[in-house]
């Protein structure tokens, strides 16, 4: 994917996808890598250490600025899509373990994982087509 929209109408869906998603994650990423707020506070609660939280959300930082840097290059767009889903299918799969799907106080904070590995899912799948 380029800034140079060759298949139109698929591009600005990657492009507005990308950046969509890559605000969700910086989002994501800040209180983890500050250890702060209720993103913090919960994965503490559930046995995740400092350094794990930090990396998650290091992990969130980096997959973010290579979706940027990969509007202009666009194997490494592909790449960060790539790796941000499965870092957020496992975000998925860490909220299915404990049951927060099930628990209306941590629905809420459930979700927002699997939105983005659903706009995760569509920028793989439009940089596949352009």
């Amino acid at each position: 994917m380029t800034v140079q929209i060759e298949g139109y109408p698929v591009a600005v869906v990657a492009i507005v996808a990308a950046v969509v998603l890559a605000i969700g994650l910086l989002g994501a990423a800040t209180p983890k890598l500050r250890l702060h707020g209720t993103a913090w506070t919960a994965l503490r609660d559930r046995g995740l250490s400092e350094n794990q939280v930090r990396a998650i959300g290091g992990a969130e930082l980096a997959g973010a600025l290579g979706l940027l840097v990969g509007l202009f290059w666009g194997p490494l767009g592909l790449a960060a899509a790539v790796a941000l889903l499965a870092l957020l299918l496992g975000a998925i799969g860490f909220h299915v373990k404990h049951g927060d799907y099930g628990n209306p106080d941590m629905r809420g904070p459930a979700l927002y994982p699997a939105g983005l590995a659903a706009l995760a899912a569509v920028v793989v799948a439009t940089l596949l087509a352009t």
